[in-house]
Protein backbone atom coordinates (compact mmCIF):
# COMPACT_ATOMS: atom_id res chain seq x y z
CA UNK A 1 0.00 0.00 0.00
CA UNK A 2 3.07 2.86 0.80
CA UNK A 3 4.51 1.94 -2.44
CA UNK A 4 1.27 2.62 -4.18
CA UNK A 5 1.17 5.42 -2.44
CA UNK A 6 4.67 6.67 -3.41
CA UNK A 7 3.88 5.91 -7.08
CA UNK A 8 0.51 8.12 -6.70
CA UNK A 9 2.82 11.09 -5.65
CA UNK A 10 5.44 10.54 -8.19
CA UNK A 11 2.68 10.40 -10.65
CA UNK A 12 2.40 13.71 -12.78
CA UNK A 13 -1.29 13.55 -14.18
CA UNK A 14 -3.66 13.43 -11.39
CA UNK A 15 -6.52 11.14 -13.03
CA UNK A 16 -3.63 8.48 -13.21
CA UNK A 17 -2.81 8.94 -9.58
CA UNK A 18 -6.53 9.40 -8.08
CA UNK A 19 -6.90 5.86 -10.03
CA UNK A 20 -3.73 4.69 -8.35
CA UNK A 21 -5.23 4.79 -4.65
CA UNK A 22 -8.59 4.96 -5.13
CA UNK A 23 -9.14 1.86 -2.73
CA UNK A 24 -6.42 3.84 -0.40
CA UNK A 25 -9.09 6.68 0.89
CA UNK A 26 -10.43 5.99 4.49
CA UNK A 27 -14.03 5.40 4.42
CA UNK A 28 -14.60 8.25 7.15
CA UNK A 29 -13.30 10.61 4.31
CA UNK A 30 -15.79 9.42 1.52
CA UNK A 31 -18.96 11.83 1.41
CA UNK A 32 -21.89 9.93 1.03
CA UNK A 33 -20.07 6.38 -0.45
CA UNK A 34 -18.11 8.69 -3.27
CA UNK A 35 -14.64 10.17 -2.64
CA UNK A 36 -14.81 13.75 -3.16
CA UNK A 37 -11.44 13.89 -4.55
CA UNK A 38 -12.46 12.35 -7.82
CA UNK A 39 -16.00 13.88 -7.98
CA UNK A 40 -14.09 17.45 -7.71
CA UNK A 41 -11.77 16.10 -10.61
CA UNK A 42 -14.38 14.86 -12.54
CA UNK A 43 -16.37 18.03 -12.43
CA UNK A 44 -13.14 20.57 -12.88
CA UNK A 45 -11.51 18.94 -15.18
CA UNK A 46 -14.10 18.22 -18.07
CA UNK A 47 -15.66 20.86 -20.39
CA UNK A 48 -15.69 23.86 -18.06
CA UNK A 49 -15.18 26.05 -20.30
CA UNK A 50 -17.43 24.92 -22.57
CA UNK A 51 -20.04 25.95 -19.48
CA UNK A 52 -22.45 28.63 -19.19
CA UNK A 53 -21.05 31.47 -16.75
CA UNK A 54 -24.21 30.46 -14.74
CA UNK A 55 -23.30 26.78 -14.75
CA UNK A 56 -19.86 27.38 -13.29
CA UNK A 57 -20.84 29.22 -10.51
CA UNK A 58 -23.16 26.79 -9.65
CA UNK A 59 -20.13 23.84 -10.03
CA UNK A 60 -17.94 26.71 -7.83
CA UNK A 61 -20.74 26.74 -5.17
CA UNK A 62 -20.76 22.70 -4.81
CA UNK A 63 -16.66 22.76 -4.88
CA UNK A 64 -17.01 24.92 -2.13
CA UNK A 65 -19.37 23.04 -0.01
CA UNK A 66 -17.84 19.12 -0.93
CA UNK A 67 -13.96 20.96 -0.37
CA UNK A 68 -15.18 22.24 2.91
CA UNK A 69 -17.30 18.87 4.04
CA UNK A 70 -13.38 16.93 3.38
CA UNK A 71 -11.94 19.49 5.01
CA UNK A 72 -13.98 19.27 8.37
CA UNK A 73 -14.12 15.45 7.27
CA UNK A 74 -9.98 15.40 7.41
CA UNK A 75 -9.87 17.63 10.90
CA UNK A 76 -12.16 14.90 12.65
CA UNK A 77 -10.30 12.26 11.29
CA UNK A 78 -7.12 13.60 12.47
CA UNK A 79 -8.64 14.85 16.01
CA UNK A 80 -9.52 11.34 17.14
CA UNK A 81 -6.82 9.92 15.79
CA UNK A 82 -4.46 12.51 18.20
CA UNK A 83 -7.26 11.85 21.22
CA UNK A 84 -6.75 7.81 20.43
CA UNK A 85 -2.89 7.92 20.63
CA UNK A 86 -3.27 10.40 24.40
CA UNK A 87 -5.33 7.54 25.61
CA UNK A 88 -3.64 4.45 24.42
CA UNK A 89 0.04 6.51 25.55
CA UNK A 90 -1.47 6.87 29.30
CA UNK A 91 -3.28 3.90 29.58
CA UNK A 92 0.32 1.58 28.48
CA UNK A 93 1.97 4.00 30.71
CA UNK A 94 0.06 3.76 33.39
CA UNK A 95 0.03 -0.29 33.02
CA UNK A 96 4.06 -0.35 32.65
CA UNK A 97 4.43 2.18 36.23
CA UNK A 98 2.28 -0.36 37.95
CA UNK A 99 3.93 -3.19 37.35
Amino acid sequence: MIATLEAAQAETQFSKSLDMVKDALPESLKIQGHNPLTLLHDNLSTGLHARTDKECLEIAASVRVVLAELAERITLALKDEAELSKALGKLLNKGTAST
